[in-house]
């Protein structure tokens, strides 16, 4: 009754509760088996070291069962950015609890670092020598007789010019496009986020792909874009542009140097950013929902430094010649 008249939550309420209690009643409901799978991946190393744990020995002061988790991962060999991710269902949890006032603080969580991206920026010059070398391997099975040889580039050009994701592009299918091949509606199901996403196929790096579509047979649940051994044929292109991305021993990418499909993506930002497209746009083209998750990709390179410093150079110029 005290704790009732102090507007917090009695300790002895706070005791009954246990991990699994919050977990169930703030973990997302799917009906869909796909996305339950995918919800249920989130949780299996947290309800493997936490399950029947006390709420309130979390939320102590002075506790240290997150520290012990973090530290059991580590001795599992796992990384830091993978344990961060581990942790971070729980955060969520947590959170929504002390909104919610089920507890009346929060336990400290005090994260791993995350990694840096991993994501090389793919140069406009350098996508554009990939492709003439798709072209070229193409052009050589079917002088060989290989009539169906698939055709990547517009798989390839897709992904470099709209950031989307390597797994959701191989999803799309004939119902998602419009009927004039101009706007791509990504249902949530194929989405990594689980948010439905539109896609716009304008501007010249896409107008050649929209003139494609619209000369193809459309089928309901038939996949849009060939991509028939895509990452090897991805690795042999890039091997002969000069990126040293392909062991033919292996046929695999090489471990040095290589651009890797998804820098498509990274990329993709990039140049929307350079083009001063806005940054909340550029979120909802790629489906990032925190700008942090956009920085990471938005590392500089000697030829972007170079091109905003002569920016800059060119506008503190006008502005004192009094031009601007």
């Amino acid at each position: 009754m005290a704790a009732a008249e102090r507007g917090e939550i009695a300790e002895t309420d706070v005791k009954q509760l246990r991990y699994e209690n919050l977990r169930d009643n703030f973990r997302p409901k799917q009906r869909d088996e796909i996305k339950k799978k995918r919800e249920d991946s989130k949780w299996r190393q947290l309800d493997r070291f936490f399950l029947g744990r006390r709420v309130s020995d979390m939320i102590a002061p002075g506790a240290t069962i997150i520290e012990d988790f973090i530290e059991s991962r580590r001795d599992e060999g796992t990384s830091d950015p993978t344990i961060r991710r581990n942790l971070r269902p729980l955060v969520a949890v947590f959170r929504r609890a002390y909104k919610k006032r089920l507890i009346n603080h929060l336990p400290v969580f005090d994260l791993p670092k995350d990694s840096a991206s991993a994501s090389e920026y793919l140069e406009p010059a350098d996508f554009a020598k990939i492709l003439v070398e798709l072209d070229k391997e193409r052009g050589a099975k079917i002088k060989a007789g290989f009539k169906d040889a698939p055709d990547l580039i517009p798989f390839f050009s897709f992904l470099y010019a709209t950031g989307c994701r390597l797994g959701a592009a191989q999803q799309i299918t004939w119902e998602m496009v419009s009927k004039d091949c101009t706007m791509i509606d990504l249902p949530g199901i194929i989405t990594k986020n689980g948010s439905p996403l539109k896609l716009v196929l304008a501007g010249s790096q896409l107008e050649s792909l929209v003139k494609m579509l619209r000369k193809m047979f459309r089928k309901d649940g038939v996949p849009v874009f060939d991509s028939t051994n895509y990452r090897q044929e991805w690795n042999k292109a890039c091997h002969a542009a000069g990126f040293r991305a392909y062991e033919e021993s292996t046929r695999r990418r090489a471990k040095v140097r290589g651009f890797r499909i998804h820098d498509c993506r990274g990329s993709a930002a990039v140049n929307m950013l350079d083009a001063g497209v806005d940054r909340d746009l550029v979120m909802a083209i790629g489906g990032w929902k925190t700008d942090a998750m956009l920085r990471r990709y938005n590392r500089p390179t000697e030829n972007r430094l170079k091109a905003a410093m002569e920016r800059s150079g060119k506008f503190v110029e006008a502005m004192m010649n009094g031009t601007k």
